[in-house]
């Protein structure tokens, strides 16, 4: 099929060979960065805007040349990388929004937009004080925890030679910047509440000598250190980010784990804090202050937003979409059993570098879609596989930096923004993923805001809303797209292999929330899908299947999008919509899981 011939070729003197003589994948070069076959001929920029628009573009997408008319989904684009996209404009004085991206959605016609710049709620100084709880905070804090202060996100980095007191200011220019580091959460009479304190963490990293530790012992070591680094986050008196730098030798280098309690971050959130990590400790090594772009909007101001917004009229507005009825949530068992932390375990799937790229590129152009429409295609087809239902529910998380005010930027801010909602796929009885992505394409165009608005009314409006929205079936399987992700850290190194230990982000002592966490995300060149599951309701063969479902289904639509397939699929009609008037790689899931 045509989406198995190769893009790109690159002449080498011979093969790279392992020990044993085979290929060695891993260390083959990685394709350049060509501009991909698109419908549209290459124009260049004409104004500087455009040429600067088309840098950034270039940049943040990873291609080489970008012409003006070009597609930024058909690139690869996604909301994710819009809100990166947003950040680097800024540094440029370009102030765009999500919204334009994805109403406009090339260089020639955001560019016509790009200089209408709107004043934006942004303290400059360091934010103190009470913060209301967001709607993400409220769900987290109505779960049964064993320990509330242990439930965080951590990255484990593969570094060379930094010098632990650069890297000690530059972690303390981090937390000055970044309010949400320094974020306080105690529980009284009144239920939970949050301030941002106004004392900046110190000795947050600690320094260990492990040169002398034998190959075989490392790992354990490491993992001890690990398990001691994530278990030293506290909610009410700080900090909430603690890193540990393991110096391993000069033949093995040093690793760098970064701990910070999810309170104060998410995927997002990861991608500025390490960027700006690496940006502080290059500037501190070369004896300079560290200068970094200007603040977005404030967490405390968001929080402060959405409290008022979940009375307004447009909140409002958005009920009678969440309260539709929906079918029941709930997915076959293999067994009845305990569904903890204790018994969880991850199924991985990938797809090869040339499907990576034809998913990316070729579905979002050859059916006018987005990659998030794709994969919960995927999904919502393999469920029916399974469970023999055309219907089915699904939980989703969101970036959740929504376009709900005009004055609001929030492309830099970093802390918990995740929107998660619930939403019923149907399927028309029969139809395969080619002929079904229309409709479930049109099912999710219809969620308002992209969802932000249902946790906003679930967990901050009025109590009558509010418990409609309580008593509604809850999903079992809950999708997540965490976008793409490069292996280097500019400034600070690279991403550590899958299999070195960083700990337990969570306690072990506690419950799962979902029965079936499914994630996606692109690490370099390769897509994965990583369901999460209990051991104590289902066998790993049934997981399995389950996720080739999905990879086959995906597979299905990739060989759909070879030019001259996507025209047959408007001849099956979509689903109706009765009723109602988007091993390497099992490093993300361990990465970002909630």
């Amino acid at each position: 099929p045509d989406y198995m011939i190769p893009a790109t070729y690159i002449t080498l003197d011979q093969l790279p060979l392992t020990p044993n003589g085979k290929i060695d994948t891993k260390a083959l070069p990685a394709p350049g960065p060509e501009r991909p076959d698109l419908a549209n001929s290459y124009t260049a920029p004409r104004t500087d805007t455009e040429r600067t628009l088309a840098s950034v573009w270039s940049d943040i997408l990873g291609i080489e040349t970008v012409g003006i008319h070009d597609n930024f989904f058909e690139l690869g684009g996604d909301s994710i990388i819009s809100i990166q996209l947003i950040a680097r404009a800024k540094k440029f004085g370009l102030h765009l929004t999500p919204r334009m991206i994805f109403k406009h959605q090339t260089i020639a016609e955001i560019a016509v937009h790009a200089g209408a710049s709107t004043l934006v709620d942004a303290e400059q100084g360091r934010v103190v004080g009470d913060v209301p709880l967001t709607p993400i905070q409220h769900w987290f804090f109505e779960k049964e925890l064993p320990a509330f202060d242990h439930f965080n996100q951590a990255e484990l980095l593969a570094t060379d030679s930094l010098d632990p007191d650069v890297l000690r200011q530059a972690l303390t220019d981090l937390i000055e910047h970044h309010d949400a580091l320094r974020l306080r959460c105690e529980s009284g009479e009144d239920g939970w509440r949050q301030y941002l304190d106004e004392s900046v963490d110190t000795g947050v990293l600690d320094v260990h000598d492990l040169s002398d530790v034998t190959a075989d012992a490392l790992s354990s070591v490491s993992l001890g250190i690990a398990e001691e680094t994530q278990q030293g986050l506290d909610l009410a008196k700080g900090p909430l980010i603690r890193c540990a730098l393991l110096e391993l030798g000069a033949a093995r280098g040093q690793r760098l784990l970064i701990a910070v309690h999810h309170l104060a971050v998410d995927g997002v959130s990861w991608r500025i804090l390490l960027e700006d990590l690496g940006s502080c400790y290059e500037q501190r090594a070369a004896g300079r202050t560290p200068r970094l772009p200007a603040k977005t909007t404030s967490f405390r101001a968001w929080a402060e937003r959405l409290r008022g917004f979940a009375t307004s009229d447009a909140a409002r507005a958005e009920f009678a979409y969440w309260a539709e009825a929906k079918p029941g949530g709930q997915v076959p068992r293999d067994r009845d059993g305990r569904n903890d932390l204790g018994s969880a375990s991850t199924v991985t799937a990938t797809l090869t570098s040339d499907e990576t790229r034809a998913l990316l590129r070729d579905v979002p152009r050859a059916f006018s879609t987005q990659i998030n429409d794709a994969l919960l295609t995927a999904l919502a087809q393999a469920l029916r596989d399974w469970t023999g239902d055309d219907e089915t529910l699904i939980g989703l998380e969101g970036h959740g930096r929504e376009d709900l005010f005009p004055d609001v930027d929030l492309s830099r801010t970093v802390g918990w923004f995740t929107s998660v909602f619930p939403v019923a796929l149907r399927l028309a009885p029969g139809a395969g993923p080619v002929a079904s992505l229309d409709s479930v394409k049109e099912q999710l165009g219809r969620i308002p805001n992209k969802g932000v608005g249902y946790g906003i009314l679930r967990h901050l409006g009025a109590p009558d809303v509010a418990s409609v929205l309580g008593r509604q079936p809850v999903p079992e399987v809950n999708f997540n797209y965490l976008g793409q992700f490069s292996r280097d850290l500019p400034g600070i190194g690279r991403y550590a292999p899958a299999d070195e230990p960083k700990g337990h982000s969570i306690s072990p002592d506690g419950m799962r929330w979902n029965v079936l966490d499914v994630t996606a995300a692109v690490e370099g060149d390769t897509f994965g899908v990583y369901i999460g599951y209990s051991t104590a309701l289902h066998d790993r063969e049934t997981v399995e299947r389950l996720a080739d479902g999905v990879m086959g289904h995906l597979r299905t639509l990739i060989a759909g999008s070879a030019e001259g397939a996507a025209e047959s699929r408007w001849a099956t009609p979509g689903a109706p919509l009765t009723d109602i008037g988007d091993t390497d790689m099992a490093a993300i899931l361990k990465r970002f899981s909630i």
